[in-house]
């Protein structure tokens, strides 16, 4: 069993964290691997890099087991095919996971992240259970990206961001660093996304578990060698997961918010009878409140719909219609996600039954 490299160098300041493992996937990345990797032993000299190759025909992975051969902080896990981003991390975090690594590292092998920007995130992770290296914090910045991939990526985390409640500005970002635990918290098992709405994914299940996710800002390079993995296909699949995610977490939350007015308006109807008339008022201004709360959550849901709508049309041209299906659907979503909410309201009023059906999850 491969252990974590011994410490040669001065002791970082992130020493008390655990071994650092820095982990690269790979596909098709012949021209990069290699000046990646040694801009990453020169930036973080006491970290260990895993390259993950998906069986790249380019020869990719034995340029990563030459690497290996020669540096015993470089390590090689070969993949049988090409299944996904997210399944090939989820399969590294195993395999340092399983040697005892105190910090795993997501790491573009295109340049497009910086290794000499490591060391900030991994100080950070310090007071962090989940470091995100973030473009769209102050300080942040992208370079070499045309209009239209800026517009889709903050599109995505806002997107992502209204629809799941999350407090983090790059939700789609790709460059992160995790505190061993926080893997083993949020549940591995049960990643479902295989593409870049693995990132989302991550990200949502740290902040739904609790656990204390910052943003550094980075400058993030757009590749100059090789060709990019990105397509709509990529894209869609992470819009559509988001949407369903959102629509689950927020059919839940109406549901419970619905049912304690219902429970507050009951109990303030028969406390009325018995202490005043004044009292029971109550109970229709609590029905009031979920009705202007509906309409107003709705609006928004609606407006930004329309905003995604537009930015997918934009950027079809470039992207593949693919992009475009995703904005439908999207819309379709939020379009039942409305009924939905209003139909709970109206449930309400009635005196209906409450709580969430367990298949609106799957909306």
């Amino acid at each position: 069993m491969t252990q974590p490299a011994s410490n040669t160098a001065t002791t970082p300041d992130w020493a008390e964290l655990g071994a650092v493992l820095v982990i690269i996937p790979t596909y098709n990345e012949a021209e990069n691997i290699g000046p990646i990797v040694a801009r990453l032993r020169a930036a973080v000299p006491d970290a260990d890099v895993l390259i993950a190759d998906d069986n790249s025909p380019d020869g990719t992975g034995r340029l990563a087991d030459d690497l290996a051969a020669a540096d015993d902080h470089v390590h090689v896990l070969h993949r049988k095919a090409k299944e996904g981003l997210g399944a090939t991390y989820v399969a590294s975090f195993r395999w340092g996971l399983e040697r005892g690594y105190g910090v795993l590292v997501e790491h573009d092998a295109d340049g497009s992240h910086q290794p000499e920007q490591l060391p900030s995130m991994l100080r950070a992770l310090r007071t962090a259970d989940m470091v995100k290296g973030s473009r769209w914090v102050q300080g942040g910045s992208v370079v070499n990206w045309p209009w239209h991939r800026k517009l889709l990526s903050q599109g995505g985390s806002l997107w992502s961001r209204t629809l799941l409640g999350l407090p983090i500005k790059d939700v789609t970002g790709g460059f992160t660093a995790f505190r061993a635990d926080t893997l083993r918290g949020i549940g591995l098992d049960g990643i479902e996304s295989a593409g870049y709405a693995f990132q989302v994914d991550l990200a949502r299940r740290a902040v739904e578990h609790g656990y204390t996710v910052a943003e550094v800002p980075i400058e993030f390079i757009e590749r100059q060698r090789g060709d990019s993995k990105m397509s709509g296909g990529i894209v869609a699949e992470a819009m559509l997961l988001t949407t369903r995610w959102g629509l689950a977490k927020r059919t839940h939350q109406f549901a419970d918010w619905l049912g304690y007015a219902k429970d507050n308006a009951t109990l303030a109807g028969e406390v009325g009878d018995k202490v005043g008339p004044g009292v029971a008022k109550y109970a229709e201004q609590a029905q009031h409140v979920a009705h202007d709360v509906t309409d107003k959550v709705v609006a928004e849901a609606q407006r930004l719909s329309r905003e995604v709508s537009k930015l997918a049309a934009e950027a079809s041209d470039q992207l593949g219609p693919e992009v475009e299906k995703y904005a439908a659907q999207a819309s379709h979503a939020v379009a039942e996600l409305t009924e939905r909410i209003k139909a709970r309201v109206a449930d309400t009023s009635k005196g209906g039954p409450q709580g969430s059906n367990p298949k609106d999850s799957d909306a």
